[in-house]
């Protein structure tokens, strides 16, 4: 398919037909046009949700070079009624690094009514990289009531903010009846403050997985891989490539995952 003209692409945001709207913000989110972003602004107003999550992740793109106008405009955001703009908005905000959003996406964690948008919140404050969400996070994490993939989220961003400190306390959680998922990242987050010992019982855990959790692993594992350049995966776990192999027979469709991991 050929792309648009930037002419072509701010003609279409200005159009009022929803389709050609979708287009260009599809479009647009795969440049570097940031004179399009007043174009993109007045989308968000649109009476169309989809136009409004669209153009809430284009911004999470483009409104680097405006972070104030468009962190500004995406705080407004936080409050639309539709999750799905809420949590776009969330993730915007974590894209484009806008620590002024901090208090309003810790609120977000412990008081929307939406499991997506507090997903998108205890992920978020991960990004973030501020220590002082560290609270909110355990708060969300010990919730039993909480749905397990914000619990999820929040064990992960845990392990971004914390320091080794914390992981008498990570240890405690991980002995306590917890779902397999959070416990999976729980063991991610220690592994990350140096918990060596962590990598070998996640494996574990990936040894004895179903398709869904064995997923939700591997993500662990290519996280991890990412945060540790060049990656010590292989050499703190030698069997990890026995793993990943006898996962990926199991499950065939992993197994690209899989060697990605150990492409590494």
């Amino acid at each position: 398919m050929n792309k648009l003209s930037n002419e072509t692409l701010l003609n279409y945001c200005d159009s009022d037909d929803y389709t050609l709207q979708a287009e260009a913000l599809v479009e647009l989110a795969d440049t570097d046009f940031y004179a399009a972003v007043p174009k993109i602004i007045r989308l968000l107003k649109s009476p169309d949700s989809s136009i409004r999550s669209s153009a809430v992740y284009t911004l999470g793109y483009l409104g680097i070079e405006e972070l104030e106008t468009v962190g500004n405009q995406l705080m407004d955001s936080l409050k639309d009624p539709e999750e799905i703009v809420r949590s776009e908005a969330v993730e915007a905000l974590g894209q484009l690094g806008y620590n002024s959003a901090l208090e309003a996406i810790k609120f977000l964690l412990i008081n929307d009514s939406s499991p997506l948008v507090r997903a998108s919140a205890a992920e978020t404050l991960g990004y973030l990289g501020e220590p002082e969400a560290l609270e909110t996070l355990e708060l969300s994490l010990s919730n039993i009531n909480e749905d397990e993939a914000v619990r999820g989220y929040a064990a992960n961003s845990i392990g971004l903010l914390a320091t080794p400190q914390m992981l008498p306390k990570l240890e405690d959680y991980i002995n306590s009846e917890i779902p397999l998922r959070i416990k999976a990242e729980l063991l991610g987050a220690m592994y990350c403050l140096g918990k060596k010992k962590a990598l070998n019982f996640l494996l574990s855990l990936l040894d004895n997985a179903d398709e869904h959790l064995g997923t939700i692993i591997l993500n662990i594992l290519t996280d991890l891989q990412e945060r540790n350049y060049p990656s010590t995966l292989t050499q703190d776990a030698p069997d990890i490539g026995k793993v990943l192999r006898a996962i990926a027979q199991r499950f065939p469709i992993l197994q690209p995952h899989t060697q990605q991991i150990m492409a590494q």
